[in-house]
């Protein structure tokens, strides 16, 4: 009993250390120390699969691998290692992907798709996603804000320059319209004092992770798809919607990711 408590209350506390609230004067000062804390959705997700650790194959060395994979050069995720095997490739794809978009690459405004038949691993590839996502550190959002949305969107545009100057981060995207109009009614326009707190990614609790109930595919509305991502498209961390047949991740700041599940032989499509 005395080991499960102790183990609860460890969680309790460390919880507790790693929460955050205060001013938008307190995040730059935070962000300031550590510039990653802000970066963009791609970059999030590449730095949370390659973090693993990743081994490099010369297949020329290993005449098994060579007769699978022809001379090529394989890459093998400890992120995905003890999920996936045999889809390395399609694996170093959507890997290639993310980085090039976190790079700012054509990608960054391009989708992706994923398709292949029922077990191909589309699901579970997006479920270990997911599952990182919610392993990841917090990120940190306008309080109050329906879309948790970045807190460098309180920035007036023409003093980002001088904040990117001197902070080395990147600012992209705009307030939504419900935190422009509580930064002119409720702060008068003071954003410095405009509230941040740290979140947490969750399915349970549809924390950048929403889930739309699965239906009968012949009479899916597409209503409840378009216009969920529509609300998320500009302002947030990544969002998850799950429809029948169809899964999507909406990334914040205009970069978008559609990952379809077709009847179809498995392969990557950039």
């Amino acid at each position: 009993m005395t080991q499960f408590l102790d183990l609860i209350k460890k969680d309790r506390q460390e919880r507790k250390k790693k929460y955050f609230e205060g001013t938008f004067l307190d995040y730059l000062e935070i962000l300031k120390g550590d510039p990653t804390i802000c970066m963009l959705a791609h970059q999030r997700m590449h730095e949370l699969i390659i973090g693993k650790g990743v081994e490099t194959i010369n297949t020329e060395e290993n005449a098994r691998l060579r007769r699978i994979y022809g001379n090529d050069i394989i890459k093998r995720y400890d992120f995905f290692k003890n999920d996936f095997f045999g889809i390395d490739k399609s694996l170093m794809k959507i890997v290639r992907f993310f980085h090039a978009a976190a790079m700012k690459g054509e990608e960054s405004r391009q989708v992706i798709y994923l398709v292949g038949p029922v077990g191909a691993g589309k699901s579970s590839i997006m479920e270990t996603l997911k599952k990182a996502l919610e392993m990841s550190p917090s990120i940190y959002s306008l309080k109050g804000c329906p879309m948790r949305e970045e807190p460098l969107h309180l920035i007036p545009k023409h003093l980002r320059s001088q904040f990117e100057e001197t902070l080395q981060v990147q600012i992209e995207g705009d307030l939504c319209p419900v935190c422009r109009y509580r930064l002119k009614n409720e702060y008068n326009g003071e954003f410095e004092r405009f509230p941040v707190e740290a979140v947490d990614f969750s399915t349970r609790s549809r924390k950048g992770i929403g889930v739309v109930p699965p239906v009968d595919p012949n009479n899916q509305d597409t209503a409840a798809f378009v216009n969920l991502v529509s609300s998320v498209r500009n302002y947030f961390q990544p969002k998850w919607i799950h429809l029948i047949n169809v899964i999507v991740l909406s990334w914040r700041l205009s970069d978008d990711i559609l990952l379809t599940n077709m009847e179809m032989n498995m392969k990557v499509i950039s």
